[in-house]
């Protein structure tokens, strides 16, 4: 159960930063001005939420494991 909750709540992280990246995405067609800061803002969240999936894994295989 207590890993059920965990993968509940590290599941909910990366779907929010997800959600940030596909927002910051969303927006270039309407602010070409802002271009440069909304890039880098995609990448920011798309690399946290590659390094949390990252993470979730490593911690699945240990739970697995033990």
């Amino acid at each position: 159960m207590g890993v059920a909750i965990i993968a509940l709540v590290i599941a909910c992280v990366i779907g929010w930063h997800a959600s940030k990246a596909h927002m910051s995405h969303g927006l270039i067609p309407t602010r070409k001005g802002q271009l440069p800061a909304m890039r880098r803002d995609r990448t920011r969240y798309i690399l946290r939420t590659l390094l949390l999936a990252v993470i979730v894994l490593v911690i699945l295989v240990l739970v697995a494991k033990h």
